[in-house]
């Protein structure tokens, strides 16, 4: 069989329904992670989830970088019959990258599987239905923020609090909206959100995440005093905090 005539059903078959497998996961993983935040108090889990988003970002480039490079060579199997032995070796190369990568995305997606096994929190009783309407919208808010489209995310998730303003999600609701709007560079919005998370009595981690962001934003506003007033109240309510940490750092270089 010709060279370029073996690259036209190897890659266009096999490979490229591997390459259909991997974007597959993709989608089921946004999922699984997204569900990572739903999970008994949240706090721990939120980190896992973030961790999963940044290596999923990561995976999503090399399968990019991976498929140009399979673009290529099918072109250079057209161009260049001769060159059959390199383009063979250079094809069975990429198919192990594609098995590695195939590899990588099924352990993330059992790591977010196996953190959405956790017992969701339930303060009261509440209907099925109704419960599951609130987990979609606030999965949907946060794949949004997740996929970097804050101004997306900042509407479903100011959706999401009107809608359900005593939801067990709330307040992890009202901390990535400030997030967006921090990423937005809408300052003031943000430091309005972190300042209504901090009344919400959240978690420690959460409130010292809170405060960072806000005396990051005043930095932003221009306003160093009270920046570093609301840094130094971190490190004092939150001593030994990761957020304290980077707090300090922040405060040194001012």
């Amino acid at each position: 069989m010709a060279l370029h005539s073996f690259f036209n059903v190897a890659i266009e078959g096999e490979l490229l329904r591997r390459i259909a497998l991997i974007l597959s996961l993709f989608a089921g993983l946004s999922g699984c992670a997204a569900n990572d935040l739903l999970v008994q108090r949240q706090s721990s889990l939120e980190g896992r989830l973030e961790q999963i988003v940044l290596s999923q970002n990561s995976v999503k480039a090399d399968l990019a970088a991976l498929t140009g490079q399979l673009q290529e060579i099918k072109q250079q199997s057209t161009r260049q019959p001769a060159a059959e032995t390199e383009l063979l070796a250079r094809f069975a190369e990429l198919q192990e990258k594609v098995k590695i990568i195939a590899n990588r995305l099924i352990q993330l997606e059992s790591v977010s599987g196996q953190s959405a096994t956790i017992e969701l929190v339930n303060q009261e009783s509440t209907p099925a239905g109704h419960e599951e309407s609130v987990q979609a919208a606030y999965i949907k808010a946060f794949g949004l923020f997740s996929a970097n489209n804050y101004s997306g995310a900042a509407e479903a998730f100011s959706a999401f609090i009107a809608a359900y303003p005593e939801s067990e999600y709330t307040a992890n609701a009202r901390y990535w909206l400030g997030d967006c709007y921090f990423s937005l560079g809408r300052y003031s919005e943000a430091i309005d959100s972190f300042s209504r998370v901090l009344e919400m009595n959240p978690l420690p981690k959460r409130a010292a995440d809170a405060l960072l962001k806000t005396g990051s934003a005043w930095y932003h506003l221009d306003d160093p005093e009270k920046g570093s007033a609301v840094l130094r109240l971190l490190i004092e309510k939150y001593p030994g905090s990761e957020a304290a940490e980077l707090a300090g750092k922040q405060l040194d270089k001012k």
